[in-house]
C-alpha cells in the first residue's frame, strides 16, 4: 500500500470514471483506472513506457562489459541476459535495427575472447558474408563453448550501475557452494606440492655439491709464470717454471712460493705481465746471480717492485 499523501496525490488527478478508491473514512470520486494510471505515471519522469530503456544504456552496457579484466562464463551469461533485455525492448519500439543490435553485442566482447569466437563461427558458418554481423544467439553459443570450465557463479561487477551482481547459491546449512571455493583448494594443494618438490630439489643439489669431490679443470686456467693457458703455477704443472728452477734462476721458498734464486721476491715491473718476463728482466739487470747466495745491496729489488 502507498502512503496516505501519495494516495491523496493520485486521487486528486482530474481523471474520473466509474471506479472509486477509499481513503480513510472518505470515498474518492469515481475515476477511470486507465486514465488515472496514465495521469499518475506522468507525475514520475522516466516511468512512461516510451522511455523504459534508452540506446545510451545499451551502449553503456556494451562498454562496461568490454572493459572487464576477468571474464568467465558467468559474466558472459549476465552480459547476454542484460543485453537481450534492453535490446529486445529497443527493437520492439524501433529505437535500433537488427544489424545494429548484432554489432553492438559483438563490440561488448573482450578482444581476446572475440578472436576465438570469430574463428569458431568461421568454421561453423563458412558461407556467412564477412561484412554481415553474426546473430546474437550464434555469438553467445560460440562464446559459451569457449568459456566452458570457467566460473559460472560470479556476476559482472557494477561499473556504471547497469550490470547486476549475481548472488551465490545457498544450501540448507547456509554454506555457500562455489566453483571458486573448490578451485581455491585445488590451487593451495598445487602450490604445496610445488613447494615440496622445490625443497626436495634444493636439498638434492646441496647434498650433491658437498658429497661430490671437486675436480680441477685446467683447460681454461692461466699460468701466471709463463702466461700460457692450460695449467697453473702449482708444483709440477708448468714445465717452464720447473726448467727455471733447475737452471737456478728461481726457486720455491719454504711456503712453496716462487721467489728469485736469492730468496728475494720477484720484482714487479708494471710493463711486464708474466713472472717469467720479470725474472728475465731482473737477471738481465743483475747478471751472475744464478746460484743461491748473498746479493749486494744494490742487487735487491726495491720495496715498490715486490709482488
Amino acid at each position: 500500500y502507498v502512503t496516505y499523501n501519495t494516495a491523496k496525490t493520485w486521487t486528486s488527478l482530474p481523471k474520473f470514471a466509474a471506479t472509486t478508491i477509499p481513503i480513510g473514512d472518505q470515498v474518492a470520486a469515481a475515476i477511470s483506472y486507465k486514465n488515472w494510471k496514465e495521469a499518475a505515471i506522468c507525475l514520475y519522469p522516466g516511468m512512461e513506457e516510451s522511455t523504459c530503456y534508452t540506446v545510451n544504456e545499451l551502449h553503456q552496457l556494451v562498454q562496461d562489459n568490454f572493459d572487464l579484466s576477468a571474464y568467465t562464463l558467468g559474466t558472459f551469461l549476465m552480459y547476454y541476459q542484460e543485453f537481450q533485455k534492453i535490446s529486445w525492448w529497443l527493437l520492439q519500439h524501433g529505437k535500433i535495427h537488427a544489424n545494429e543490435e548484432r554489432r553492438l553485442f559483438q563490440q561488448g566482447i573482450p578482444t581476446s575472447l572475440w578472436a576465438k569466437i570469430a574463428r569458431r563461427l568461421e568454421i561453423l558458418k563458412p558461407t556467412h558474408h564477412p561484412e554481415d554481423p553474426y546473430d546474437v544467439k550464434d555469438v553467445y553459443e560460440a562464446g559459451n563453448w569457449h568459456l566452458k570450465g570457467t566460473d559460472t557463479s560470479v556476476g559482472i561487477p557494477r561499473a556504471k550501475g547497469i550490470l547486476p551482481v549475481l548472488t551465490q547459491p545457498q544450501v540448507a546449512n547456509n554454506t555457500v557452494l562455489t566453483d571458486s571455493y573448490i578451485k581455491k583448494e585445488d590451487m593451495e594443494a598445487a602450490i604445496s606440492a610445488a613447494v615440496a618438490l622445490a625443497m626436495t630439489q634444493i636439498e638434492t643439489m646441496i647434498n650433491t655439491q658437498f658429497s661430490t669431490p671437486r675436480t680441477f679443470n685446467a683447460a681454461n686456467s692461466l699460468c701466471h709464470f709463463c702466461g700460457e693457458l692450460g695449467h697453473t703455477m702449482s708444483r709440477g704443472r708448468c714445465n717452464t717454471l720447473e726448467q727455471y728452477i733447475r737452471l737456478g734462476r728461481v726457486r720455491r721458498g719454504t711456503d712453496s712460493k716462487v721467489v728469485l734464486s736469492t730468496g728475494a721476491n720477484i720484482p714487479n715491473y708494471p710493463e711486464l705481465k708474466s713472472y717469467q718476463e720479470r725474472v728475465d728482466e731482473w737477471h738481465r739487470c743483475n747478471p751472475g746471480n744464478i746460484a743461491a747466495g748473498t746479493l749486494s745491496g744494490n742487487a735487491n729489488p726495491n720495496a715498490d717492485q715486490h709482488i
